[in-house]
């Protein structure tokens, strides 16, 4: 049997390659026929996932949607050696439905889309294929690449959307050069995407116009789950942009003819044909006449996109603001906040304030027990200052009886202590009563000393 796939690479160029290729022991191990499981369960599972593992990602990084036996043979020959345990390797990948038969595939699909895909698919391959097709002649779909590339190519496409109301839909060449960017190159890996995406309705493909003969691709919108339905303004914005389409190439094959008629008239100018150069430079004035008419359309319908594109982002921008005012609205109300709450709080506050001002000067005058009347203190005070004041004798200088002489040191004398309460007795003589504290304060000087 042809195999399915292109010729491949060489295996040791891929960037996963397993550790243990390189290993002639271990590999020759991998590449031998399986025993039985009861033999060495441990050796036998780690065969199965070895091979399982490898075979899907070598088909994730090399874009390989659909495989067969004899591809993955040829693609993992060693030294001349090729796998001679894969007939069980794609059982229990079949088993895991990690494999599908491309017939079991086909059969999945619901709607009239997708079979028409498969039909298409199917035919060369898997048409003349009877139920017990030997598993080494088989094709297979593998699953889990295929919804890996088909989310690639929602996510690729929603990328590119700027206006969400019109911008999820686009052409069926569009489409297809976005599934070719995602490294989806022949048709059958882009018809098993197609088949997978409409499935799961993420993509929807119609046609529009009176005629209907322009095939578009509408996919599901960012933040959504599904694909809805194609509305009358994507339908209108479509045939807009669906006209320009058509302008810009009719353009440039005018350019292309005004250039050429030029090249025709520079000619018979060189060969002394001013006649026929005449008749051409007339055809030259009607194409770029024709040029210009559809030069200003072009113009004209771009002004009606941009006016679209920004009445949608206005409707936008007043929903957004509409959001935000009962978003607020909401929030006022929850949380019973109105002018007047908000005032009696503002007073609650200057009450308070006021209140622990007060306790604070409260706290702040001097704890006491006397009672006496200051009045009365103050009125004694000025009568004891009106009395006149007795004169003070002068006092005694005590008789020196005996003067020791002392050697001169380095040490420091220190100077005689004033007595603290010199003044304080002066004072007290002056209002009178020297008698009654003379005793006294010696007695506080001792205590002092």
């Amino acid at each position: 049997m042809t195999s399915l796939t292109p010729k491949p690479s060489q295996v040791e160029s891929w960037e996963r390659l397993p550790l243990d290729w390189h290993n002639d022991e271990r590999m020759d191990a991998l590449f031998a026929f399986f025993k039985d499981r009861e033999l060495n369960p441990v050796h036998y599972d780690a065969k199965m996932k070895f091979w399982s593992d490898t075979i899907v990602a070598y088909c994730e990084d090399h874009g390989l949607l659909q495989i067969d036996m004899p591809t993955i043979v040829s693609r993992f020959r060693r030294k001349g050696k090729t796998p001679k345990c894969l007939d069980k390797i794609f059982d229990e990948l079949i088993k895991q439905n990690r494999l599908i038969s491309t017939n079991d595939y086909a059969n999945s699909q619901q709607t009239s889309w997708v079979s028409w895909t498969f039909n298409k698919l199917s035919s060369p391959l898997t048409g003349w294929m009877s139920p017990g097709t030997p598993i080494d002649q088989e094709v297979f779909v593998v699953k889990e690449i295929v919804n890996k590339k088909a989310q690639q190519v929602v996510e690729t496409l929603q990328s590119e959307v700027y206006v969400p109301t019109f911008d999820c839909v686009v052409s069926f060449t569009s489409f297809i050069n976005t599934c070719r960017r995602c490294a989806l190159i022949d048709e059958n890996s882009i018809n098993l995407v197609i088949s997978a995406l409409t499935r799961d309705k993420k993509i929807l493909i119609d046609y529009i116009g009176d005629a209907k003969d322009v095939k578009i691709v509408k996919f599901v919108a960012p933040g959504t789950s599904v694909v809805r339905p194609l509305t009358e303004i994507e339908n209108s914005v479509l045939l807009l942009r669906h006209s320009k389409e058509r302008l810009e190439e009719q353009l440039k094959k005018s350019d292309q003819q005004i250039e050429g008629v030029l090249t025709d008239i520079r000619r018979h100018l060189k060969n002394s044909n001013r006649t026929a150069a005449m008749k051409l430079l007339r055809k030259k004035k009607l194409l770029e006449r024709e040029h210009d008419k559809k030069e200003s359309t072009i113009d004209h319908l771009n002004t009606v996109l941009t006016q679209i594109e920004q009445t949608d982002c206005s409707s936008l921008v007043i929903n957004a603001y509409s959001s935000g005012v009962q978003a607020h609205k909401e929030l006022l109300r929850k949380n019973g906040l109105t002018p007047d709450a908000v005032d009696d709080m503002i007073d609650e506050v200057h009450e308070m304030l006021e209140k622990q001002t007060e306790m604070d000067d409260a706290l702040s005058r001097p704890i006491t027990n006397d009672t006496t009347d200051m009045t009365e203190l103050e009125d004694e005070l000025e009568e004891l200052l009106k009395q006149p004041i007795p004169p003070t004798p002068a006092p005694s200088l005590p008789i020196q009886k005996e003067i020791i002489s002392t050697p001169v040191t380095d040490e420091y004398v220190k100077p005689p202590e004033q007595d603290p309460f010199a003044d304080l007795e002066l004072r007290l003589q002056k209002l009178g009563v020297q008698e009654s504290t003379s005793n006294k304060v010696p007695e506080i000087a001792s205590t002092t000393h």
